[in-house]
């Protein structure tokens, strides 16, 4: 009932509230005209005529969208919608006045028909048009699939109204115009959208063992009608070509649909077999095809990947990538480049036990111990199939921020041995642009920083570098541009914001029994829940478990009350707060531990490596762990604090400072996360400028530097240059 109201009060507002509307359109004299239009009327079409002058608005809504529109353009809608008068005839976006559509009403006076078969007015007769199709064979894959989903669409209504169903019994090719009718006649309006779109087409193709490629919008050739160019006028291609040639289709009993000898197809292949397994329920069978198509022919992957990127509403299995054929299209291009030049690209079997071991699920110390292991272990030929698995494997967070630490830490360190190595340093450019053409969040796009403030030397590295691959060529100008690029830490002077500011003394128990009054309802109160909460300090933790334990939320919303200690004091070690048992033992350590201590429990419970021989902090590897551990996903958007916030509040109790930022870490209320870049960013610079680092830190800078650079300080200059 609330809901009921809300809508109705909605309505009201939208119908009353409207600053320039002077009516509604389902009440106005244009819209009694346009029903009249869609039944054939051909005197409403001269009644029309002058509202191609009119200037007046009218209100209308599409679903919850409140519109305002001219009449003149609901004129034109009408006549769109009701219509297929060709260019030559009448283009309806050229109409401009009343005076122009009634002269061409009067000049065509004897000519324009109305068709009830597909609902509209025309001049030229469907089966006089000129068609634009194409046909290709059916690839079995697809063929498997469409004979389990036609017996549910025969049961349909419109099979039945229309008498498809005894057509099709009767094999008479009749059938196949009677379809296309049918699909025009549920063609797209305004108000109207055809959700089974599908339905008519596979049952057009099923009926013919053909795939059918149709003109629609931009001129493009849809081989399916997910296909984003895939209109009405697709649509009407479909119903002209059949309409001129359903005599032409005769059933052929052996194979069980209709067959027409001079149909000329372009013949289907392996290649196009194997896509259609993506589709496949199965997830061995998908994710098998995925990593064979992978490897095939470029040119072949590349333009069916195009077609399927089209069909933005079709899903391949779940398992695969989350953009699976972005991902294909340049995979295929860099195992292209891989078996051009002899590299090996899918590993050893040591290297997939790895692969599985940092897919699993492991404890953050277990994790940590993994990756550094690797680290060391790891060759440069070994990172080839590990980022070519990481990709096919996208779905595995686990492995896509392991692999990223890893990759982050491993080239930078060995830096210098690619720099002085051609072949190493062409395929570290090749792989840098086909990753930043996957199309996908992560660090995989910022292979390319590490060249900030390389100098000139290595400029002269990458002039010697000679290729005729245009990838490469164009990545060297980049990396060169980028070698001249100045170093700094990217600080920002603002250092409170909503989601950050310092921490508040609140009553905590008044205060939620206070909201327990005043919020509107449940999700009011879980909200202000939350952002109450999120005031406290590290002092009033205990007392904060102590009222959220009498606190309900509702479970459906999706809300942690317990989500501030997850994200606004670097507790980076536990997971599960609404555990009763994980809270206590936390608790036991709070009480029992000063503030610092408790950091440094914690840290050295991760297995973090943040000390030295006399166990106070090593700043060196302090300076590290900053500069790498917070880590963006290979693929992925999520930016991981991990242990640096922990290791910052411990540096803040140790140096007596928090560099000016707030006492929290983070306020999140529910909604923020707050990564603490900004404050490694400085921490950073004061460990150096204090003095305190005893050894050389490499130059080269963190994957996450790329990422600050593309996402953070660009969202930063928007951000500034609206406030100007």
């Amino acid at each position: 009932m609330k809901k009921l109201i809300s809508l109705l009060f909605l309505l009201f507002i939208n119908l009353f509230n409207c600053q320039y509307a002077e009516g509604q359109y389902t009440e106005s004299e244009i819209y009694k005209l346009k029903l009249r239009i869609e039944k054939g009327d051909k005197k409403a079409l001269y009644e029309l005529a002058p509202y191609f002058d009119s200037s007046k608005k009218l209100a209308e809504f599409l679903g919850y969208h409140y519109l305002e529109t001219q009449e003149s353009f609901l004129a034109k809608r009408a006549i769109a919608e009701n219509t297929t008068f060709t260019n030559q005839e009448m283009n309806v976006d050229s109409i401009s006045s009343s005076k122009q559509f009634l002269d061409f009403l009067k000049k065509n006076e004897r000519k324009i028909k109305y068709s009830p078969n597909i609902r509209a007015f025309y001049i030229t007769t469907i089966n006089q048009r000129n068609e634009s199709v194409a046909f290709r064979e059916l690839p079995n894959a697809k063929f498997e699939k469409l004979a389990k989903k036609i017996p549910q669409i025969l049961q349909q209504n419109w099979i039945k109204t229309n008498r498809i169903d005894i057509l099709i019994k009767e094999n008479k090719p009749e059938v196949l115009v009677k379809i296309c009718e049918s699909f025009y006649r549920k063609r797209d309006r305004f108000d109207a959208y055809n959700r089974n779109k599908e339905d008519f087409y596979d049952l057009l193709t099923f009926l013919i063992h053909k795939e059918i490629g149709s003109i629609g919008m931009n001129h493009s050739l849809s081989w399916d009608t997910d296909d984003y160019n895939f209109d009405n006028n697709a649509i009407l291609n479909l119903l002209i070509y059949f309409s001129k040639n359903y005599k032409s289709f005769v059933w052929d009993s052996s194979s069980s649909y209709f067959i027409n000898k001079s149909l000329k197809s372009q013949q289907t292949d392996e290649i196009a077999n194997l896509f259609e397994d993506l589709y496949n329920e199965n997830d061995s069978i998908a994710l098998n095809t995925f990593i064979k198509l992978s490897q095939s022919d470029v040119k072949r992957v590349n333009e069916l990947s195009a077609e399927k990127e089209r069909n933005f509403l079709s899903r391949a299995n779940y398992i695969l990538p989350t953009f699976p054929f972005r991902f294909l299209s340049q995979l295929s291009q860099l195992t292209s480049y891989y078996k051009q030049n002899n590299i090996d690209f899918q590993g050893t079997k040591d290297l997939h036990t790895h692969i599985e071991k940092l897919s699993a699920e492991l404890s953050f110390r277990e994790r940590r111990k993994y990756e550094n292991y690797l680290i060391d272990y790891l060759s440069l030929q070994d990172l080839i199939p590990l980022e070519y698995w990481s990709l096919i494997y996208e779905k595995r967070p686990g492995l896509s921020e392991s692999v990223s630490r890893i990759l982050d830490i491993y080239y930078t360190k060995n830096w210098n041995k690619i720099l002085n190595d051609e072949n190493q340093l062409t395929l570290y450019l090749k792989k840098s642009l086909l990753y930043s053409r996957v199309g996908i969040n992560g660090n995989l796009n910022y292979y390319l920083f590490k060249f900030t403030e390389n100098g000139n030397d290595v400029i002269k590295l990458l002039n010697k570098i000679k290729s005729n691959d245009p990838d490469i060529t164009f990545q060297i100008e980049k990396a060169k541009k980028i070698c001249l690029e100045h170093f700094d830490y990217p600080i920002d002077t603002k250092k409170t914001f909503d989601g950050n500011f310092n921490s508040q003394q609140v009553d905590l128990k008044t205060e939620s029994e206070r909201l327990r009054l005043t919020a509107k309802d449940n999700d009011d109160f879980e909200r202000e829940i939350l952002k109450l909460f999120s005031k406290i300090g590290y002092s009033q933790i205990p007392e904060a478990f102590q009222v959220l334990e009498n606190l309900n939320f509702n479970e459906k919303n999706y809300r942690n009350k317990y989500s501030l200690f997850e994200r606004d004091f670097g507790f980076f070690m536990i997971k599960d707060w609404k555990d009763k048992t994980v809270r206590d033992e936390f608790l036991s350590v709070y009480k029992s531990h000063t503030e610092k201590e408790l950091y440094r429990y914690y840290l050295d419970l991760a297995g973090i490596d943040y000390k030295n021989q006399n166990g106070n902090i090593d700043y060196d590897k302090v300076y590290e762990i900053l500069k790498f551990n917070i880590v963006t996903p290979f693929t992925g958007s999520s930016e991981l604090e991990n242990e640096v916030g922990a290791v910052i509040k411990l540096l803040e109790l140790d140096q007596k400072t928090a560099l000016g930022y707030p006492d929290k870490l983070c306020n999140s209320a529910g909604m923020y996360i707050c990564p603490p870049s900004d404050r490694a960013w400085e921490w950073r610079k004061y460990l150096k400028e204090k003095k305190l680092l005893k050894e050389e830190h490499s130059k080269i800078v963190s994957f996450n530097y790329g990422y600050y650079v593309d996402k953070v300080l660009m969202y930063r200059r928007i951000n500034e240059g609206q406030n100007q």
